[in-house]
């Protein structure tokens, strides 16, 4: 499946229909319309199938497997223990799995209906018995975090052998897994897929599709159906792998007025409503 438009219709047209407190937080949030992603993925994901999902960044790929993951554990109408969970998202990085739990934050707030629980696993900033606490605790039923803490608490190491269930896992997600197999986490992946029942939805989720992304298509998912979303070049019409409204500036000045300059912009700038700001070194 190849999806080319820049706006794909109305959430309200999504089949399946979302749950109602699924289109008010998204209306909430502002996004009134579905990018080609969400339109493409989505709909296959909440019926059952297999997905691996070829897009750039800023597509709008993390609501294109939170959304269906949501709608999934509530649908089952039933509560995990509290040593199982319904669905994991692996990511490469500490701070991209922090911005899938702020999203995931967002649509499971305080509700009048019985939503899912979810937890944030990464190394660097808890222990693994911290997270062994927490879960005995509070028994999220979504889990996401980094593959390397995340196979000692699934796989296991010591007291923490098998602690939590996975028997009971509908849906597995790999956010950025070309990164993940760049980065070297190949070893810990397939540690922790073959702990997961085959009996699950699984969702690839990448930029671009590289030869180790193959291999665990062929090895880990049944029938996947493929959702690649590309983006042309306004001028040469050459499909390319950033956004085609990103645009990037610059400004020459001396060493010693580059604080002085950010400082500048961000006093200045009325249109933006989030800034990200990269220093060389940090204290």
């Amino acid at each position: 499946m190849s999806v080319e438009n820049a706006n794909a219709g109305l959430w309200s047209t999504l089949e399946p229909k979302l749950s109602p407190f699924i289109l008010e937080t998204l209306a909430t949030m502002g996004f009134t319309e579905m990018t080609p992603v969400q339109a493409g993925a989505i709909p296959l994901f909440m019926k059952n199938k297999d997905v691996v999902v070829e897009a750039v960044t800023g597509s709008g790929k993390t609501l294109a497997f939170v959304i269906p993951i949501i709608e999934k554990l509530v649908r089952l109408k039933k509560r995990f223990a509290k040593n199982e969970i319904g669905a994991l998202v692996i990511t490469p990085t500490r701070e991209l799995a922090q911005q899938i739990s702020s999203v995931f934050s967002i649509f499971l707030k305080d509700s009048v209906i019985l939503l899912p629980k979810h937890a944030l696993i990464t190394g660097g900033t808890s222990t693994l018995q911290d997270d062994i606490r927490y879960i005995k605790e509070f028994g999220p039923d979504i889990l996401i975090g980094t593959p390397g803490r995340l196979e000692d608490l699934l796989v296991g190491r010591g007291s923490a052998k098998n602690y939590v269930n996975t028997k009971e896992l509908e849906m597995l997600v790999l956010d950025e897994a070309d990164r993940l197999f760049d980065m070297g986490f190949s070893q810990s992946l397939n540690n922790i897929i073959a702990h997961l029942p085959k009996q699950r939805r699984t969702g690839l989720f990448s930029a671009t599709m590289t030869d180790g992304l193959a291999e665990v298509v062929r090895a880990g998912l049944r029938n996947p159906v493929r959702v690649m979303v590309k983006v042309e070049d306004l001028v040469s019409k050459d499909v390319q792998r950033i956004p085609a409204t990103l645009q990037i500036g610059y400004i020459l000045c001396e060493p010693h007025q580059k604080l002085s300059q950010v400082l500048r912009l961000l006093t200045r700038e009325t249109i933006a409503k989030k800034y990200m700001v990269y220093f060389a070194t940090f204290a």
